[in-house]
């Protein structure tokens, strides 16, 4: 954790920053099974960091930051991503991964691989 002080024109300012570590292990993968038309909720670690970090998610294979609210996907207040209404044609075989960024120090931590199964 560090501690800065800033002086802006006479005014002190303290801002206090944490080094993001959520993801401690970070290389294994994870899977997720789920029979097509369930939706898929993909949860982070708690993430223990002042202030709170950015929290983004990609598709892994096409490297395409997932929007909130588009065709089917949506991410919660919680960091989670939601995947509404699983397809096999379309969701059998997708990685996702989030990453967490710290807007002051600009460090980044991605989180663990997360492999989506539609079953049958």
């Amino acid at each position: 954790m560090c501690f800065q002080r800033i002086n802006c024109d006479s005014v002190l300012s303290i801002v206090w920053c944490a080094d993001i570590v959520p993801f401690a292990n970070s290389s294994y993968q994870q899977s997720i099974s789920v029979s097509e038309g369930e939706a898929v909720i993909i949860d982070l670690p708690l993430i223990d960091s002042y202030p709170a970090p950015s929290v983004s998610w990609r598709n892994v294979r096409t490297g395409v930051r997932i929007m909130n609210n588009i065709q089917h996907y949506h991410l919660t207040l919680g960091n989670q991503l939601v995947i509404l209404s699983t397809r096999a044609n379309r969701d059998n075989g997708t990685m996702f991964r989030a990453e967490a960024r710290n807007l002051y120090t600009f460090d980044s931590h991605d989180s663990p691989t997360f492999l989506v199964s539609i079953n049958g």
